[in-house]
């Protein structure tokens, strides 16, 4: 379980700490608060970590040259050192508190390689990270193009195709598996299947290419791949880059309900979104149904104010002050009133 990250002089961050939750944690902000930024910080530290486990050196400078290689390969800046704040720090620090360890690092701009005491694997659970743009209809050949060619997409897509590259379970291991997304499965009859290096979508017993499918629906298949060849699970780690991205607002539901189902099977999730139906339902499960299906939900609310992040946290929507969701919604209403008025 990721348990807090302090990001000090990291981007849009001057100096501010998260402490998340185990079950559901919801980012919201405006544009360029930095919410993508703290989940791929968090996912390109646990990858560094990873490959240190592996690595045959285990020394602090290639526990460095890891974190160097995979922040460059999440965020592609032309250099390292344009990832510190250099209007409030020419340093740039962060601490990732684990369950039972941390992984604290730093650099400065002018530096190639990040900076760390570490000379030892921490352990962490496994993640996945979802970016908002799907990957089904991209799938077919992207592994071996990223290994061979510079294209413009960063390691989350990368490290997403290599997931879904697992082959689904067979028989009572993939019962057990697709229990985590059972309520989806009552009222949705479909499959996802993969021939050929490609995706298809069965659905109510028809099949088409993942291609022909719409995009939203292709962001809910891939999910059910990955639960159904076991690289999300209980205990692993999920990151989901605007869940609703090309999703029609009648299938937010599906979605809370499958990160509510995920999370109640020891998935620990964390969304950035600015999606006001999602974020509402999400919260009204925190209100009003947890005594029914308990979730540890953590709502945090970013605002960049002159140099400096102001964060609120809450355990559901109804405790923040600095809603830009809400606030946009209430100024359309007020808009809208207004202009009736004058007729």
């Amino acid at each position: 379980m990721i348990k807090s990250i302090a990001l000090n002089g990291f981007t849009c961050f001057p100096e501010n700490k998260f402490e998340f939750s185990k079950g559901i944690n919801v980012l919201i902000g405006k544009n360029g608060t930095g919410k993508t930024h703290i989940m791929k910080c968090i996912a390109a530290t646990l990858k560094a970590n990873n490959k240190f486990h592996f690595s045959t050196a285990q020394t602090k400078d290639k526990y460095g040259e890891l974190l160097t290689d995979m922040l460059m390969a999440y965020f592609k800046p032309d250099t390292l050192g344009h990832l510190v704040n250099n209007s409030v720090a020419k340093v740039c620090s962060i601490s990732l508190k684990l369950e039972e360890a941390s992984i604290d690092y730093n650099f400065t701009t002018n530096m190639k390689l990040v900076k760390t005491e570490a000379n030892s694997y921490s352990y962490a659970p496994g993640f996945l990270y979802i970016p908002p743009r799907e990957m089904l209809s991209l799938f077919e050949g992207f592994i071996s193009l990223y290994e061979k060619r510079e294209i413009s997409f960063d390691e989350t897509y990368v490290d997403l195709a290599r997931a879904l590259n697992t082959n689904p379970f067979k028989g009572q291991a993939f019962d057990e598996a697709i229990k985590m997304v059972q309520p989806l499965l009552k009222n949705w009859d479909v499959q996802v299947i993969k021939k050929n290096n490609r995706f298809y979508i069965i659905e109510n017993q028809k099949e088409y290419e993942a291609h022909l499918v719409a995009e939203g629906l292709r962001k809910i298949a891939t999910i059910l791949y990955l639960v159904s060849n076991g690289e999300l699970k209980s205990q692993s780690i999920l990151f989901w880059d605007e869940p609703e991205a090309n999703l029609n607002p009648t299938l937010i539901s599906v979605i809370s309900e499958l990160l509510i189902s995920l999370a109640s099977h020891g998935v620990q999730i964390f969304i950035a979104t600015h999606d006001y139906l999602l974020t509402h339902r999400l919260s009204l499960h925190a209100e009003y149904l947890n005594d029914k299906q308990p979730i540890d939900f953590s709502f945090f609310s970013l605002e960049k104010k002159n140099n400096k992040m102001l964060i609120e946290k809450s355990k559901s929507l109804i405790d923040i002050n600095n809603n830009a969701i809400l606030d946009e919604y209430a100024a359309f209403y007020d808009l809208e009133t207004k202009l009736i008025n004058q007729q």
